[in-house]
């Protein structure tokens, strides 16, 4: 029996800054290169699931969560059973305390 690879999953609040992130670079660059950045950030998150402690721990902002930068987003992340959740994706000058 094959074993199955980790998995990421986006919360609800890190899809919405998903949508948002996407819009931007789509009105601003082009809808090419928001798929680019897409692809480039869920292949982050792959990585992430895979080596969940790739990740700076941010004990002081909340119990077991971590964070791992992409391009211009800092992904704010949890462990999981079956690999992580994605907790909210935000720009790397965005305030984590203020946002999470």
């Amino acid at each position: 029996m094959a074993k199955r690879s980790p998995r990421y999953q986006f919360t609800d609040k890190a899809e919405h800054d998903l949508e948002g992130i996407i819009d931007y670079i789509a009105l601003e660059w082009g809808i090419a290169q928001a798929n680019t950045y897409l692809d480039g950030l869920e292949t982050r998150a792959q990585l992430l699931a895979e080596n969940p402690d790739l990740g700076m721990a941010r004990e002081t902002l909340c119990k077991g969560l971590l964070s791992f930068p992409y391009e211009s987003h800092v992904l704010y992340y949890k462990k999981h059973s079956r690999g992580i959740v994605i907790v909210r994706v935000l720009h790397q000058h965005m305030d984590p305390v203020k946002h999470l």
